[in-house]
């Protein structure tokens, strides 16, 4: 196994939970076979230890239903990045935490947001199995394994890294390491979460593919991310990127208190 190809994969994975080690750093933590090396002031322990952890289990159990319960089962560290009940699926009737909406709106306004149904079973995650074993099995087809995972929230906590991994294992990347990543630069990938919301949001089908094409458009190109995934550690890859001098941020993406509705 390419541990440099794996770990720009974790680092990509752990972007949608703010993963702050490098990727030589997550390297070193894999040729170790600890996460030693890794930042330990923030989440990147259990994102990267649950991550190996659900990459092996789905490689056992394959691209299935209990292949996608498996991967969120393991991850279980002791952290808020983590489900409090890993691998169960939500159920808002007996579970109150289980009771989740996606904030799609900067000032949280209940009608602006995505609330995915309260109840998930085996048969929902059943469907995007099956779409996908009855697609072409194309690349396109891997990322909407990742979308429709994501838009069920099937579980309380870590469904887009679940998505993520499962996708994988439906392209079969983890055989060809040819892995499925989100985009490289920080714009990109704000982009791309853009279309994925509104992807959450759709009401059809074909609304669906609309937002599906533009998250695909995004992507890295097959070409790019082979390039991308081959290629030597770069200087930003191995040291945190800082300021020269001192400056006044000014974020353009600001983010609210989490409410209650």
């Amino acid at each position: 196994m390419d541990n440099t190809k794996l770990a720009r994969f974790i680092t990509s994975l752990g972007s949608l939970n703010d993963y702050g080690s490098t990727v030589a750093q997550t390297k070193k933590a894999l040729d170790a076979k600890s996460s030693a090396p890794l930042e330990q002031n923030n989440h990147d322990v259990a994102i990267f230890e649950d991550a190996i952890s659900g990459i092996e289990a789905i490689k056992k159990i394959g691209f299935s239903v209990d292949g996608i319960i498996a991967v969120n089962k393991n991850f279980d560290s002791p952290d808020d990045e983590e489900p409090n009940i890993p691998g169960h699926l939500r159920n808002a009737m007996w579970n109150e935490a289980a009771r989740i909406v996606v904030t799609t709106d900067s000032r949280a306004r209940q009608s602006d947001n995505y609330f995915p149904p309260e109840i998930v079973t085996q048969s929902d995650l059943s469907k995007i199995v099956e779409e996908y074993k009855n697609s072409l099995k194309a690349e396109k087809d891997a990322w909407r394994v990742f979308a429709s995972i994501s838009k069920l929230q099937p579980f309380q906590d870590g469904n887009k890294r679940t998505a993520l991994i499962s996708a994988n294992a439906a392209y079969e990347a983890w055989e060809n390491e040819n892995y499925l990543v989100l985009p490289f630069s920080d714009l990109d990938r704000a982009d791309f979460t853009i279309q994925l919301m509104r992807y959450y949001k759709a009401d059809s089908k074909s609304e669906e593919n609309k937002y599906l094409d533009r998250m695909i458009d995004i992507l890295p190109s097959a070409k790019e991310r082979e390039t991308k995934l081959r290629a030597p550690l770069s200087p930003e890859e191995i040291n945190k990127e800082k300021l020269a001098t001192t400056y006044k941020v000014k974020p353009q993406f600001r983010n609210e208190n989490n409410k209650n509705f």
